[in-house]
């Protein structure tokens, strides 16, 4: 018996070990499979800059102010008809500036005398953008408003008369002489009149095709 003891100690041990070792191999060959949770798809991060222009609407008026580092302020109206936009830029005294050129897409490309320009686009709300005017730039946003707001027009004999009327029926307006100097416009009334050289007229609305300036 003394004998027996370690011979089948020792055969224990060696069955022991044949067992650990089919385990470990039936381990080592079994296929991984992921699980169905497991996959991870990897996207690219959405493109970053400026925001899609939305298409204006087919007839629409918008008027910003523009503050001004000496005071002041430029107020600035864009009317867009289809394609086309007018624009017109003042501060009531003597800076002034008609801007036209196209509203495709959402998107303002109006430019003008002695270089003003104005580049913008519509977000769906209101416009937004930069205005160039003697050298110096601003930026812009110009909300949409419902007549009798918008931009107004007066010719006569060389002598134009223009305002803008702003949403809270605020007008600004300048007039600009046969000989180029310029002057702060009379005032316009609520039914677009005004006395100009001692007689009453009724200004025009101006619209986006309108040729202007």
């Amino acid at each position: 018996m003394k004998r027996l003891g370690p011979l089948l100690t020792l055969g224990a041990v060696a069955g022991l070990a044949a067992v650990l070792l089919v385990v470990n191999m039936s381990k080592e060959t079994e296929p991984t499979q992921a699980k169905p949770n497991s996959v991870t798809t990897t996207q690219a991060p959405p493109a970053t800059g400026a925001p899609t222009a939305t298409p204006f609407p087919a007839k629409a008026d918008y008027v910003g102010t523009i503050p001004l580092q000496a005071g002041g302020a430029i107020t600035l109206s864009i009317a867009v008809q289809g394609s086309k936009a007018t624009a017109y830029a003042c501060d009531g005294n003597t800076i002034e500036s008609w801007l036209q050129g196209s509203a495709a897409n959402g998107s303002l490309q109006l430019t003008g005398k002695n270089d003003a320009r104005l580049d913008g686009s519509f977000d769906g709300k209101a416009v937004h953008g930069t205005l160039w005017l003697g050298g110096q730039q601003w930026g812009f946003t110009a909300a949409p408003v419902q007549p009798p707001a918008g931009l107004y027009v007066y010719n006569d004999g060389g002598q134009r008369e223009s305002w803008i009327v702003d949403a809270n029926g605020g007008v600004t307006g300048v007039r600009r002489a046969a000989d180029g100097s310029t002057a702060p416009a009379p005032a316009l009334t609520a039914d677009a009149t005004a006395i100009v050289n001692g007689k009453k007229i009724t200004a025009s609305k101006v619209s986006g095709g309108d040729s202007v300036g």
